[in-house]
C-alpha cells in the first residue's frame, strides 16, 4: 500500500503523541520531582520530533530517488535517438542510403515509435525507387502520428513518382489543411495538378508557395515549365 507524505506525517504524529503519553506514565511512576519529570518528558517529545523528521525526510528522498531515474532514462535514451536520426540524415544528404537505414534502424530499436526514423526509411527507399517500400514507411509514422505534415507530404512525392498523381493531391491537401503555410506540400500539389494538365489550378497553388516563399527555387522553376511562353 502506498502512503503519500502528508498521511506519513499525521500517522507519526499520532504514534508519537501516543508513544509520548504511555511514556508519560511510567515516568511519573520513576520521578518523583516536578522539574526532572518535565526535562525527561521534554526530552522524549524532542527525540521523538527528531526521529521523525529524519524518517520523513529520509522517505521522500527515496520516492524522489524513484521518480528521477525512470525520467532521467528516458532523457538519455531520447539524446541516443537524436544523435543517431541526426547520423542517419548526415549520411542519407551525402547518398549514403544503406548507411542512413541502419542508423534510422537503431533509432527504432530504442524507439519503435520515431516517427522520424519512420519518415527517414521512407525518403531512403523512396530514393532508392522502392516506392511501395516507402510508402508502408510514410504509413508507419502517419499511424502513430497523424499530423505529421513531413510525413503526409513525402507520402505525396512517393504517389506522384508512380504516377498516382490525383492519389497524390490527397495527401498534400492533408498536409495543407494542418499546416496551410508548409510551402513543400503547396509546391509539390501545383506539380502534380500541372501532370494532370489542370494548368490553371496549378499556377495558383504555385503562387501560393511563392507567395510564402519567394527563395523557393523548385517552385519558381515549376512555374516557368507551367507557362514556358511567359
Amino acid at each position: 500500500m502506498i502512503i503519500d507524505s502528508k498521511s506519513k506525517i499525521i500517522y507519526l504524529y499520532l504514534y508519537n503523541l501516543a508513544y509520548t503519553v504511555k511514556l508519560k506514565k511510567y515516568i511519573r511512576l520513576v520521578v518523583k520531582t516536578f522539574p526532572l519529570k518535565e526535562a525527561c518528558l521534554l526530552g522524549c517529545l524532542l527525540v521523538t520530533i527528531f526521529l521523525t523528521l529524519i524518517f520523513v525526510g529520509t522517505a521522500d528522498t527515496r520516492y524522489k530517488t524513484e521518480d528521477i531515474v525512470p525520467i532521467a532514462s528516458q532523457a538519455i535514451n531520447s539524446t541516443i535517438v537524436y544523435d543517431l536520426i541526426e547520423k542517419g540524415h548526415m549520411s542519407f544528404n551525402k547518398s549514403k542510403y544503406e548507411e542512413a537505414v541502419k542508423w534510422y534502424d537503431q533509432a527504432l530499436k530504442i524507439d519503435p515509435k520515431s516517427t522520424d526514423s519512420l519518415n527517414g526509411k521512407g525518403l531512403v527507399f523512396n530514393k532508392l525507387g522502392r516506392y511501395e517500400e516507402a510508402i508502408t514507411w510514410f504509413d508507419k509514422a502517419i499511424e502513430i502520428d497523424p499530423n505529421f505534415v513531413y510525413a503526409l507530404n513525402n507520402k505525396g512525392v512517393t504517389l506522384t513518382n508512380l504516377g498516382r498523381y490525383e492519389e497524390a493531391i490527397t495527401w498534400f491537401d492533408k498536409a495543407i489543411e494542418i499546416d496551410p503555410n508548409f510551402v513543400d506540400a503547396l509546391y509539390n500539389k501545383g506539380g502534380a495538378l500541372a501532370e494532370l494538365g489542370k494548368y490553371e489550378e496549378a499556377i495558383v497553388w504555385t503562387n501560393k508557395a511563392l507567395d510564402i516563399d519567394t527563395t523557393k527555387q523548385n517552385a519558381s522553376n515549376s512555374k516557368q515549365q507551367i507557362l514556358p511562353n511567359q
